[in-house]
């Protein structure tokens, strides 16, 4: 199939027709609509991921200027290396994982093929844990994610230079002692979902069992 895939996030306002008045702009602009995943609503809004296939990579104003004509907001627009059905790449990275659960760079693609989060860095904790957010997340078990006037110097080769009102850091402990921090950022008008939290959360459980698994075999025999 010729042309390419782009990956637009789009706020969308919660009534009946936006999103379908959205489906039309980009229909006009010669992009067909192949997957769209809606996250989570707050209040009138909604936070929508739209995966079109076209000729070429839209440009971002053209794209902001069209669709805001339906009462939406584009908020960014990328490449998508493959359109993929979801289902499969969660079994993908399962049986990846069943092999070496512990490896970090399986970690890695699981959360920016399935928590859609990247850029994203895993480290050892050992490295980040004095940074606040870090040991925020660690003491609490949870995914954090902070508001900051700059993101730290390991995540700024893949970041996107933020404006002036910062960015957003997101921070997770992999539960495991001696293990990983998840570290992720984005500039402050493109933040972190509800749905992409959760998703976050689910995979470095499933990971968490996997290894448990794993440690509880080995004891056994």
């Amino acid at each position: 199939m010729a042309g390419i895939f782009a990956r637009l996030r789009i706020d969308v306002p919660d009534h009946p027709g936006a999103l379908a008045a959205v489906s039309r702009v980009l229909a006009g602009l010669a992009m067909n609509v192949v997957e769209v995943s809606i996250h989570e609503v707050e209040g009138e809004r909604a936070t929508d991921e739209i995966v079109v296939h076209c000729e070429a990579m839209p440009a971002y104003d053209m794209l902001h200027e069209a669709v805001s004509g339906t009462g939406a907001e584009l908020l960014s627009v990328g490449p998508c290396s493959q359109r993929s059905d979801p289902t499969v790449v969660g079994l993908t990275w399962v049986t990846a994982m069943l092999d070496a659960p512990e490896r970090r760079s399986t970690l890695a693609t699981g959360i920016r093929s399935l928590a859609g989060i990247d850029p994203v860095q895993v480290v050892p904790a050992a490295e980040v844990e004095g940074l606040s957010i870090v040991a925020a997340a660690i003491a609490t078990g949870r995914v954090v994610v902070q508001h900051v006037a700059r993101v730290p110097e390991l995540l700024r080769d893949a970041y996107v230079a933020p404006d002036e009102s910062g960015a957003w850091l997101l921070a997770a402990s992999d539960g495991i002692p001696g293990g990983f921090v998840v570290l992720g950022a984005r500039p402050y008008a493109i933040r972190f979902t509800a749905t992409e939290l959760s998703r976050l959360s689910a995979l470095l459980d499933c990971r968490r069992q996997l290894i448990r698994s794993r440690e509880e075999s080995a004891v056994a025999t």
